[in-house]
C-alpha cells in the first residue's frame, strides 16, 4: 500500500506521519524529503518559488514516488506530486514569472502520470483557528495558506465530480483520495477505517463504503463540508486558474 498525506503547510501532515508510524508499524517513510531538496540547495520556495525550483521539487517528488511501484510494499508521504502542483496553480494564477499555460499543463501531465505510484492520498486541510508554527522551511501566512488549502480543495472537487475529465488524474488507475478531519486522534481514527491493523485497504465486506457503514460515511462527508470554508477572493482565484486551463 503507497499512501501519501499532502496538503498546505501547517496543516500536520508530518505529526500525522509520525503518528501513522506508531499504529502501522509496517509501514515506513522515505528518510529524504522535498524538504532536504530545499534546504540543501537553497532553494526559494512558497510565495518565492521560480519556475525552475517547482520543476526540481516536482522531478524529486515523482522520484521518490516512483521508487515504490509494488502494490505489496507499505510506505507512506510526508506530501507528494499533487502538493507541487497546487503550488504551480497558485503561482499561475498570480501571473508570477514563467508560470505560463504551458508550464502549467506539463506539470499536469507530469503529476498525473506521477499518481499511479500512489494507492491512497490523504488529504489534511487548513485549520483556521490554529496559529501557524515556522520551522524555517514552511510558511506561515495565514492568507497564502488559506490560498493554497482552496487549491487543493478545487483539485479534490475535480477529481471528485468529474474524475472521468481526465484532466489531473488518470481515469484508469487514480488514487483514492479521502480529505481528512482537523484533530490528529481523529484523523488516525478515519484512516483505520479504510487501513486493517495490518496495514492492508480493507477489502469490500469490511469497507466504509460498504451500504451497511453508508450512515457512517455520510455523517463524515457532513462533517467535512461543514470544516470547509472558502473566500470569496479563494473562489475567484481558483476560478480563474480553472477557466485559463480549460477545466
Amino acid at each position: 500500500m503507497r499512501i501519501a498525506i499532502c496538503g498546505a503547510a501547517n496543516t500536520g501532515k508530518t505529526t500525522l506521519v509520525q503518528g501513522f508510524l506508531k499504529k502501522w508499524k509496517t509501514y515506513s517513510t522515505p528518510k529524504n524529503t522535498y524538504r532536504d531538496l530545499i534546504k540543501e540547495g537553497a532553494l526559494d520556495h512558497s510565495t518565492s518559488t521560480t519556475t525552475e525550483n517547482q520543476t526540481k521539487i516536482l522531478a524529486s517528488l515523482i522520484k521518490q514516488q516512483e521508487q515504490f511501484k509494488r502494490l505489496d510494499e507499505k510506505i507512506i508521504h510526508d506530501r507528494c506530486t499533487l502538493d507541487a502542483l497546487a503550488y504551480t496553480m497558485w503561482c499561475y494564477g498570480k501571473n508570477k514569472d514563467g508560470f505560463d499555460t504551458t508550464y502549467v499543463e506539463t506539470q499536469i501531465e507530469q503529476v498525473k502520470e506521477s499518481m499511479r505510484s500512489l494507492d491512497i492520498i490523504f488529504l489534511a486541510k487548513f485549520d483556521k483557528s490554529q496559529v501557524p508554527e515556522d520551522n524555517g522551511v514552511r510558511e506561515t501566512d495565514v492568507e497564502y495558506i488559506t490560498e493554497i488549502d482552496n487549491i487543493y480543495e478545487s483539485l479534490y472537487q475535480q477529481y471528485k465530480q468529474n474524475a472521468a475529465a481526465d484532466v489531473f488524474f488518470p481515469k484508469d488507475d487514480t488514487p483514492l483520495i479521502l480529505p481528512l478531519p482537523h484533530n490528529e486522534q481523529a484523523r488516525i481514527s478515519m484512516i483505520a477505517d479504510y487501513i486493517t491493523p495490518e496495514g492492508e485497504m480493507y477489502g469490500e465486506e469490511n469497507s466504509i463504503l460498504n451500504p451497511e457503514n453508508i450512515g457512517e460515511l455520510e455523517h463524515l462527508v457532513q462533517q467535512q463540508q461543514l470544516e470547509r470554508e472558502a473566500e470569496e477572493a479563494e473562489k475567484k482565484l481558483l476560478e480563474k486558474v480553472n477557466k485559463e486551463l480549460n477545466l
